[in-house]
């Protein structure tokens, strides 16, 4: 919490950033952390908003107070959050400091009315000390005002866009339960370059000392500097007279209503030179349904004069008829006050919706004092009674999940049904869809088996209380399926239902999926009545495959049982086995030794996670000779001779029952790769169909060969992962799973854009897991009866500029240069994400002398100012990739990127010209060389954003094993504008590479990867 003596709750300042030496005259830690020093990077980034000296950027970044003393209280802890306890003793402390304004860059995830206890105390602190707490609106769109900022004192706060417009994130009113134009007033909030806490904000920063971040919380320290400033000018002035100048000298916002931006955009000048205030600085009401007849509500405005002398004020109203004024103009004597009478008329604003207006008094010499005025009407209401569809012959209960979206507004609720037990809800009168699926399923023991899921999609008329029963008559299957006998669907597929009502930004989504549960249960769709609707569409994104480990029983069909089962661990069992099934239960009260198990599957559910216990039980049953193991749950630790297979718990009960009505021998089946795997993608716009036959042939999708490498832990199993949008949605991640290295033919559904992606490892940092190695495909269009290759988590790993990588990583806008590199991209060239933490390093720029103009303490990202004219400069990016663990992260440990390129201003954003090296190394799925021979490759240049790459005038290659005895290898012009490069033979080692690379125009590039390749195998898996 940052207060200005100017207060503020929130995560601490770096101490130790130059732009805020001598700023904070007193801090206090009201968190559990145990100091306040700034960890997160969100409390320097404010702090250095209102008061910051700009001494680390010449001024460029000062705050908008750089003269205002600070006292800070920490009361969120480092991961952002924080007890009410602690932002309550933060808010006392900071009066206790005698501050006159307190910033609250924070805010809950719920609406409230303002009789919060946060929002409480602000109106008690305010009244009792005159201190004005500025609060940030919040992040969450359509009346989402929360606590603290609800309260009736807060100056809370909007946020826009630097060319003027509301940001979209930004949380809007009126205040929920009770009416209060929320927030009062707007700044500055996208993209704002502030103070960078050390070592926090990798992905937010510009420059070492400075990040870039968006949210009400870098609106709210604007105009706590602000009123600092007129503090300064006005040492008199109480918090609330504080608010009045500020809110009442605020310029418009286009195209916004006084419920998104309060009275617009903070005005520093107009604030100082106002010659009349207003109290209060906004009025509001609500009326309830029938307001035809609503009374009309009597305010009285008082008018202060800051002057010397009179100043006769003009008032106006408007726009229409829901204000009327008791005098159209007021005299107010010299440093005097002068009181009108407002009323406000219900009665006059259309029913549902919410009056934005202003009461606004000017004085000769162009000045004026505005007041926002909103007046809510609630809307004409009836209540719906829904009532769920009753299980069909077969199956045993139902539950309905169903979407209740408005048509003319988008707005949409999600109400859960179970069974037939009907839910009554209160709608605003209007047409509506009513769009979900309907669950039946069984029970059995604990255990919920899910028998079909059943779509639907109506319109229903509101226009008095009614009730509608949702039924199933009329389903239809939904065939599902690839001419394909041993592929089955996979868990990540889903059919669903998405919908849209309005358009641009305006548009409102909503939807609801059915995940697929691997195909345990049989879809359907009850056909749309009533006509079209518009903007709705009836989607499947399913994925199919051959299962890790197959189950059936011989002469029956493959998915008869539908068994769910996979590999216990990550060393694939391989192979077949066929026996009668043997179910022990927990295992608990067995000797193996007197059973007949040889050559039998045992169907194992134990009772404990112990693994000593469970250990041991399994070296019995393997002494037994046990053909396998089928196995529920955790707790075992070895898994050799005999294999051990994962059962999905909701399959326990489908095979007991199969086991209750007599022997059963059951055919296993296990793989380390599905050798094919299928996305695929369906829909049906504008109504969900009688059924749907999305049944697909190989001959009509495109056939994409792909590769999967690994540089570490081969057989693990990754996750393929797929995904399609909608208007910009992606409507389900569908994934695949595949254990490298591999090859596997991937079937796409045609002539729809896919995105692709896969990653390494998992990793822990401070209790959260980040995916490493992350590689992300550019969107891709294939088409029907089409041949491609794709080839994933291949080396060397290095800054990818091409198409793959997808728009341009490194422009330049007007005289800036924008730095964004995927620095650990593969030699394919998917765009890799940074590893937070994992990933360190810097980006220099330079000019063509190497002088150093600017630099960022991350690798490949950051923002750059540049000179107008047209220069030769420097790029250096150097990048670290390591992890918690030292053994997941096997090769390129280190990218070092030095460019040599010519940019001059641009009128818009354009790709600069940067050389990008395209690799391609002959490797092994292990990514490896073979130890005793030279390794021939070739090399190319490529070029971002749709740019021609130039031909090579010069190219050099050094190797080394070390990163330090460096020997050139040899390199010449090849075809096709490549060069062929030939490494020698380099024993069993990491090889590293570096190249130097000189185009026509003589731009440059110079790359160092460190741990480019494997030379044989020297890993601890070899």
């Amino acid at each position: 919490m940052e207060a200005a003596r100017h207060g503020l709750p929130g995560p601490h300042r770096d101490r130790d950033h130059p732009d805020l030496k001598g700023v904070v005259t007193a801090s206090q830690d009201f968190t559990e952390d145990g100091d306040v020093q700034d960890r997160q990077g969100h409390g320097t980034h404010v702090s250095s908003i209102i008061a910051g000296s700009g001494a680390a950027s010449e001024g460029r970044y000062a705050g908008v107070a750089p003269g205002a003393e600070l006292v800070e209280g920490k009361v969120l802890g480092n991961d952002g959050y924080g007890y009410d306890s602690w932002i309550l003793a933060g808010m006392q402390w900071a009066v206790d400091q005698d501050a006159r304004i307190v910033n609250m860059s924070l805010g809950s995830n719920r609406a409230s009315d303002g009789t919060d206890p946060l929002s409480a105390a602000v109106d008690k602190l305010s009244a009792e000390h005159g201190t004005l707490f500025v609060i940030a609106a919040g992040n969450s769109g359509d009346r989402t005002i929360s606590a603290p900022g609800a309260a009736d004192a807060a100056l809370t706060v909007g946020s826009v866009t630097k060319s003027g417009e509301m940001s979209a994130f930004s949380s809007r009113g009126p205040r929920q339960g009770r009416p209060a134009v929320k927030p009062e007033i707007s700044a500055p909030g996208s993209a704002i370059v502030a103070a960078r806490a050390a070592g926090t904000l990798d992905d937010a920063a510009v420059t070492e000392q400075y990040a870039s971040l968006s949210g009400t919380s870098m609106a709210s320290p604007h105009v706590a500097g602000a009123a600092a400033l007129l503090a300064q000018r006005h040492p008199d002035w109480s918090g609330a007279r504080l608010k009045s100048a500020l809110v009442g000298s605020a310029a418009p916002v286009a195209g916004a209503s006084v419920a998104d931006t309060g009275s617009g955009l903070t005005d520093v000048p107009a604030a100082s030179a106002a010659k009349a205030l207003a109290e209060p600085a906004t009025l509001a009401a609500h009326t309830t349904y029938p307001n035809a007849s609503a009374a009309a509500q009597s305010h009285e405005v008082t008018w202060t004069n800051t002057t010397d002398k009179p100043v006769k004020l003009r008032l106006s109203a408007g726009p229409g008829r829901a204000i009327r004024l008791g005098t159209e103009t007021v005299t107010v004597p010299a440093r005097s006050s002068a009181v009108t009478d407002v009323v406000l008329e219900p009665s006059r604003v259309e029913a549902g919706t919410t009056y934005s207006g202003a009461v606004t008094a000017t004085w000769p010499g162009g000045g004026r004092a505005t007041v926002p005025v909103s007046v809510e009407a609630d809307p004409e209401t009836y209540s719906l009674t829904l009532t769920g569809p009753a299980p069909r012959e077969g199956a045993e209960r139902t539950s309905t999940g169903a979407v209740l979206q408005n048509e003319r507004t988008g707005a949409s609720q999600l109400i859960g049904l179970d069974g037939t037990e009907p839910r009554t809800v209160t709608l605003p009168r209007g047409s509506y869809r009513i769009l979900g699926h309907t669950w039946e399923y069984d029970t059995v023991g604990n255990t919920v088996v899910g028998t079909a899921a059943i779509h639907f999609a109506r319109r229903v008329t509101v226009s008095g209380d009614s009730s509608v029963t949702l039924d199933t008559e009329g389903a239809k299957p939904v065939r599902i399926g690839v001419d394909d006998g041993s592929a089955r669907v996979s868990l990540q597929s889903a059919t669903g239902i998405v919908s849209r009502v309005g358009s641009g930004t305006g548009a409102q989504d909503t939807g609801l999926v059915a995940p697929s549960s691997a195909g345990q249960y049989q879809v359907e769709a009850v056909p749309t009545t009533g006509g079209t609707l518009d903007g709705l569409s009836f989607f499947g994104g399913l994925s199919w495959q051959q299962r890790e480990v197959d189950a059936h029983e011989p002469g029956s069909s493959a998915d008869a049982l539908k068994l769910l089962l996979s590999q216990y661990s990550i060393y694939s069992w391989l192979g077949r086995a066929t026996g009668e099934v043997v179910d022990i239960g927990t295992g608990a009260d067995i000797d193996p030794a007197a059973m007949d198990l040889r050559g039998r599957i045992v169907l194992w559910t134990p009772a404990t996670s112990q693994t000593s216990f469970n250990n041991a039980l399994y070296q019995k049953l393997s002494d037994a000779g046990t053909a396998a193991i089928v196995y529920v749950g955790y707790g075992l630790s070895v898994y050799k001779p005999t294999p051990v297979l994962r059962l999905d718990t909701a399959s326990v009960p489908a095979l007991r029952a199969r086991l209750a009505e007599g022997p059963l021998t059951l055919t296993l089946d296990g793989i380390n790769s599905s050798a094919d795997a299928y996305f695929l993608r369906h829909s049906v716009d504008g109504r969900v169909p009688a059924g749907a036959d999305w049944f697909d042939r190989r001959s009509e999708l495109a056939k994409v060969t792909t590769v999967q490498r690994t540089h570490g832990y081969p057989s693990d199993p990754k996750g393929m992962y797929a995904w399609t949008t909608w208007h910009g949605l992606t409507l389900f991640q569908q994934s695949t799973r595949y254990r490298p290295p591999s090859e596997q033919t991937v079937y796409y559904t045609p002539d729809v854009a896919w995105t692709t992606a896969t990653f390494h490892y998992q990793y822990d940092v401070a209790e959260r897991v980040y995916p490493l190695g992350t590689l992300v495909s550019a969107p891709t269009v294939y088409r029907a009866g089409g041949e491609y290759r794709d080839d994933w988590m291949s080396a060397p790993f290095n800054p990818a500029l091409g198409k793959q990588a997808g728009p341009a990583q490194v422009t330049r806008d007007g005289d800036k240069l924008n730095v964004a590199l995927p620095m650990f991209s593969d030699a394919a060239g998917h765009r890799a994400e940074t590893a937070p933490v994992a990933d360190t390093g810097s980006t220099v720029l330079a000019d063509d002398n190497g002088k150093v103009l600017a630099r960022n303490g991350a690798p490949g990202r950051a923002t750059f100012d540049l000179p107008r004219k047209d220069n030769w400069y420097r790029l250096t990016v150097d990048a670290t990739r390591t992890s918690p663990d030292p053994v997941t992260w096997m090769l390129g440990a280190q990218v070092t990127s030095e460019w040599r390129f010519r940019s001059g201003h641009e009128k818009s954003a354009a790709a600069a010209r940067l050389l990008d090296l395209d690799y391609r190394l002959p490797l092994t799925g292990e990514n490896a060389a073979d130890a005793d021979k030279p390794l021939d490759y070739t090399v190319g240049l490529t070029a971002q954003g749709g740019q021609r790459a130039l031909p090579i005038t010069s190219l050099k290659v050094w190797y080394a094993t070390d990163g330090t005895d460096w020997k050139q290898a040899t390199a010449a012009r090849g075809v096709d504008g490549r060069w062929k490069v030939t490494v020698p033979a380099a024993g069993t080692a990491k090889v590293d590479l570096r190249t130097t690379v000189t185009d026509t125009t003589g731009a440059s590039l110079t790359e160092t990867l460190i741990d480019a390749y494997n030379s044989g195998c020297a890993d601890i898996w070899c």
